[in-house]
């Protein structure tokens, strides 16, 4: 099936806006303004934050879920059930620790990669989505708990990094040519990763768990 449907992941709320968990929301934020798509907006219907956009004059809906990271597979569950639609259909773009901030990677199918969100949505919904997966770079210090680097703040030019990645073009490929085609174009590409700024303070909870 045809990509129609774009998920970005992350945790809700306003804390979260800037963590690195978070880079699959600013990537699906910055696709909607590329696309001059209407803002996401709360549907109580599917229990998401939707929009509707148009790459390369073909209709793409463009899907937050509401809630925590790791229920991800609950929530898109509730979107396709209410959009009537398949996983096949689904392009999910996630953050990933193997890749340097800057840098992307899309592919379709394969393991979690230890994504706590990823991993929910295999369970519930099956393996069949396209992946847009969003270099966020490894822990600073390899003592450091998963879930307290995930949590952690994107600095200014981590987030200027994933808002200027090609993600236009990748959408462009993937609901005109496929995703076998998208990854033959996109991932051969050099890349070159912008050097971050003297990294942030971590972002910790006493929940960060549950929300990684």
């Amino acid at each position: 099936m045809s990509i129609k449907i774009a998920v970005g992941l992350g945790n809700t709320g306003a804390r979260y806006t800037r963590t690195r968990h978070n880079a699959g929301l600013i990537a699906l934020e910055t696709l909607a303004e590329l696309t001059s798509a209407p803002k996401l907006s709360f549907n109580k219907y599917a229990h998401a934050y939707l929009s509707k956009g148009v790459v390369a004059g073909k209709e793409l809906i463009l899907v937050f879920l509401e809630g925590y990271m790791n229920e991800s597979g609950i929530g898109l569950a509730k979107v396709l059930k209410y959009l009537k639609a398949d996983i096949s259909e689904v392009v999910v773009l996630y953050d990933d620790i193997t890749l340097d901030v800057g840098r992307m990677k899309v592919s379709l199918g394969g393991s979690a990669g230890g994504h706590n969100g990823v991993s929910d949505i295999m369970n519930r919904c099956g393996n069949s989505f396209a992946r847009f997966r969003i270099g966020i770079g490894a822990k600073i210090d390899k003592r450091m708990d998963l879930a307290d680097h995930v949590l952690g703040l994107l600095s200014d030019d981590d987030i200027k990094s994933i808002k200027a990645l090609p993600i236009k073009e990748c959408f462009s490929l993937m609901l005109t040519k496929g995703v076998d085609a998208t990854q033959n174009v996109m991932n051969r590409k050099p890349q070159k990763p912008k050097e971050s700024t003297k990294p942030q303070s971590e972002a910790t909870s006493s929940s960060a768990k549950e929300e990684a």
